[in-house]
């Protein structure tokens, strides 16, 4: 089973900066039919007021952007989250490029001599969970490319077995 523990780092109240600083909170809270105001003191790690799950459920399908999904993730101590209708079989070949440039982005962080700020931590995260997505997204579609051939996943089947029986 899952042993969820919930982090003593604000990985949340991050997430809720990080995605009022990228969006236009007035267009969002418009769409969502909350008062501006409300969303900004939800999305205030300083503020009482809270986002509820399906708050967060309803900005992320308003916005396409996993952030706050990735921040409770986060707090959470789990993996970031991958969207599975975003999942075609002919996108591996972009997958690899997406994920090969999220990596990138994260090694380019890693050896910088600037100072790190929030929003530059931000983005390496972000490139992290880009990346992690991408390779979820990957194996997603390699999976499906198997299971859609009766063949091909006769034949990993066996390959399992074999490698799970020691015969390797």
């Amino acid at each position: 089973m899952f042993d969820f523990q919930v982090s003593n780092k604000p990985f949340f109240d991050n997430a809720c900066r990080a995605f009022a600083l990228r969006h236009n909170l007035s267009e969002i809270a418009r769409t969502i039919g909350m008062k501006e105001q409300t969303l900004r003191n939800k999305l205030n790690p300083d503020q009482v007021h809270q986002l509820t799950a399906i708050e967060i459920a309803v900005i992320t399908d308003v916005t396409e952007d996993a952030t706050l999904i990735d921040g409770l993730l986060a707090q959470m101590k789990c993996m970031p989250a991958v969207p599975v209708n975003e999942l075609a079989e002919g996108n591996i070949a972009a997958y690899t490029l997406h994920a090969t440039a999220a990596l990138g982005s994260v090694a380019a962080g890693a050896v910088s001599t600037e100072r790190q700020t929030r929003q530059s931590k931000n983005a390496i995260i972000d490139s992290v969970n880009t990346g992690i997505r991408h390779l979820s997204l990957i194996g997603l579609a390699i999976q499906q490319r198997i299971d859609g051939s009766p063949a091909l996943a006769s034949a990993a089947a066996a390959v399992a077995s074999v490698a799970t029986n020691g015969m390797v």
